[in-house]
Parts: C-alpha cells; structure tokens; sequence
C-alpha cells in the first residue's frame, strides 16, 4: 500500500505542477489575439485550472495518508513544511488566481471586449510564477522529509 500511496502522491503531484503552468502565457497571447480566440480560452484556463486544483487537493489527500499509519512514511518538520507549503499553494490558487481568471473570463463572455482586465492578467503571471515557487519550496520540503540528513 506504501508504493501505490507514492505513486499516486508524486502522479497528483506531477499534475499539480503542470496543470496550469502555461496559463498566464496563454492568457496573454490570446488576449493579444483578440476574439474569435478568446472563446476556446475560456475552455482551455477553466480545465486547466480546475485540474489545478484537483491535482493539489489530491497531493494533500495522498499526502496525509503517506504520513498517517497507513503510509508508514512518519512525520517531521519536512512532512510539516510541506504540508504548510501545499495548503498556501491551494490557496493561491483558489483565492487569487481563480478570482482573476474569473474577471477575465467574465470580460471575454460579456463580449465587450477584455479592456479593464490587465490588473487580472498581471495576477495571473505573477501569482502564477509565486504559486510555482511555492510548489518548488513543497517538493523540496518533501525531498528533505524523505531523506532527513
């Protein structure tokens, strides 16, 4: 049960780092591109998103059971930084980049165009880029927990 708990940990993981990695790009270039591209957009950040956020719930989920007996892997301040650092990633995610899309995506469905939504834009490419940086803290988080010198 360990090694499926890991598989399935480090698959989540793999797809929460991914899963919305190219989106402030898109977001710009197709903005840049102005309509008709602006409409499969919507499809595209909405399922790249919510995959986001699935995939980081998912990491915790498996996550808590690799440090609960059933996964047998312990606990430690690596298990805890982790932990810390995955939970503000969803929140980051659900509180801030989330939001931002959803101006944008409001914008884009209202047809009046997308002027006004620049701040939502910036959002995206920064909290984009924190939310990775976050990501990368966890995973280093959870590679010292796994191999405590």
């Amino acid at each position: 049960m360990p090694f499926l708990l890991r598989l399935l940990h480090v698959l989540s993981m793999a797809a929460w780092l991914g899963a919305a990695m190219f989106v402030p790009g898109d977001v710009r270039r197709t903005l840049a591109l102005g309509p008709p591209h602006t409409v499969p957009l919507l499809a595209r950040v909405r399922l790249a998103l919510r995959l986001d956020l699935a995939a980081g719930i998912a990491t915790l989920v498996t996550g808590a059971l690799l440090a609960s007996p059933l996964g047998q892997t312990g606990k430690g301040a690596g298990v805890l930084a982790g932990t810390v650092l995955g939970l503000a990633l969803l929140g980051i995610v659900a509180g801030v980049l989330m939001p931002a899309w959803k101006r944008v995506s409001t914008a884009i469905e209202a047809g009046g165009g997308t002027a006004g939504v620049e701040g939502a834009v910036k959002k995206l490419a920064i909290f984009g880029g924190v939310a990775h940086l976050v990501w990368l803290a966890a995973l280093l988080a959870m590679l010292w927990a796994a191999h405590p010198a």
